[in-house]
């Protein structure tokens, strides 16, 4: 045989391996293209979804009482021994506008920027103090549920400086860079997972800043969309959730909001989600105490008595939550949600009498489940707190419908 004849085996060989290896790079090639589409971030809105207010119901309460209510729950400057819970929740009610031209009170501004500044964060906790904000390869993270300096829920912090109306790109300034809200928010998305013990809070994010966008990837490469989160949020038995399953509640709200303004559901998933508030609905009325309050057996049964126990679940604290909470979301809701006018007035009276009756001490205790209560009455009246107090203060009207 020549050695012509010897080397086309060689060469045959040679060109099947070149086919193969070329085909196998070209697999990979196509397939972390493929990966990179499945984790990149879906397009975002640069200020947030801003709901308004439909209702102003003075059966709930009357204008004197709602500013009796709203003055015992102004935010005190009490610099390191304030909890980033308690600054969430009285952020979330006061809002940025808010300035009560005593320094004994925060404004909203202050209280945003402990938040969102470590600079800030770092005066007034310590230099020693573990930052809130942590820089991540993804994002910014925000330290959650290790201590009371630290976030208590999974995007809780996030949620509220979306809910206040924080645009993307709002400095934020961590121990080691100057940024943007945009990487808490990125950071969130990269790290959301089906899996996830939380979830009310990340969905009540993303509800106001990804829409019109209706579906993505997670970082996981779990597809996702509304009415999967929402599938999600009703997935489980109430009242399991946090703060009796009232947050799962509001945030179901907030999609059927949303998805008034522009479509984020399909007809199927939002005719479900109604059918399941509805059903809460039913439920909280059947089971009202007839002084107008619920504890953790809401889905149940009435409490048993006028006077608060020492169950867990039926004292003071869970009575607050399951009334505050209920009357939030009612005050969101579309109409059709809604229990009968004297379930209303019933609940809001309750509230009102409570807080008149709690001592200083008390309100600093429960602060945190009476901010809920707080912004349940003011918007009930059709403005968000700050806007009541000053409309108070000046004795003007609200001009919202009932």
């Amino acid at each position: 045989m020549s050695n012509r004849d010897e080397s086309l085996p060689q060469k045959t060989f040679l060109i099947l391996q070149a086919v193969v290896v070329g085909g196998l790079v070209a697999l990979v090639a196509y397939r972390s293209q493929t990966i990179l589409g499945e984790r990149s971030l879906p397009a975002l809105r640069d200020e947030p979804i801003r709901l308004e207010l439909l209702y102003d119901n003075p059966v709930v309460v009357t204008d004197e009482q709602l500013h009796r209510v709203l003055l015992r729950l102004r935010p005190a400057a009490r610099d390191a021994d304030i909890r980033i819970n308690e600054l969430d929740h009285a952020l979330r009610l006061w809002g940025l506008e808010s300035n009560f031209g005593d320094p004994a009170f925060m404004t909203g501004q202050e209280m945003r920027q402990l938040l969102t500044d470590h600079r800030r964060f770092a005066a007034v906790y310590g230099a020693d103090e573990l930052p809130l904000l942590m820089d991540e390869a993804e994002g910014v993270a925000v330290r959650t549920q290790e201590g009371p300096r630290t976030a208590s829920h999974t995007d809780h912090s996030l949620s509220v400086l979306t809910e206040v109306g924080t645009p993307l790109d709002f400095p934020i300034v961590t121990s080691t860079q100057n940024t943007t809200f945009r990487a808490l928010l990125e950071y969130s998305l990269r790290q959301f997972s089906l899996n996830q013990l939380e979830y009310e809070w990340s969905v009540a994010a993303y509800a106001m800043y990804l829409p019109p966008v209706t579906g993505w990837r997670s970082g996981e490469g779990q597809e996702l969309t509304f009415d999967r989160l929402a599938v999600r949020l009703m997935r489980e038995q109430l009242p399991r959730g946090v703060c009796l399953g009232n947050h799962r509640l509001y945030t179901l709200v907030l999609l059927l909001r949303v998805d008034d303004l522009t479509p984020i559901l399909t007809a199927e998933m939002r005719a479900e989600i109604v059918e399941f508030l509805r059903g809460a609905t039913v439920l909280l009325v059947r089971n009202q105490h007839p002084d107008g309050f619920w504890n953790d057996r809401w889905p149940v049964e009435p409490p048993a008595s006028s006077v608060a126990s020492d169950r867990e679940g039926d004292r003071l604290a869970e009575r607050l939550i399951a009334t505050g909470h209920t009357l939030e979301w009612w005050a969101m809701a579309p109409q059709e949600l809604h229990p009968p006018r004297p379930v209303l007035a019933a609940a809001g009276q309750w509230l009102v009498k409570t807080v008149d009756g709690l001592t200083d001490d008390e309100i600093h205790e429960n602060y945190v489940y009476l901010t809920h209560v707080g912004r349940a009455l003011a918007i009930w009246r059709g403005q968000e707190a700050f806007a009541a107090l000053r409309r108070l203060e000046k004795g003007e009207g609200t001009g919202v419908g009932s």
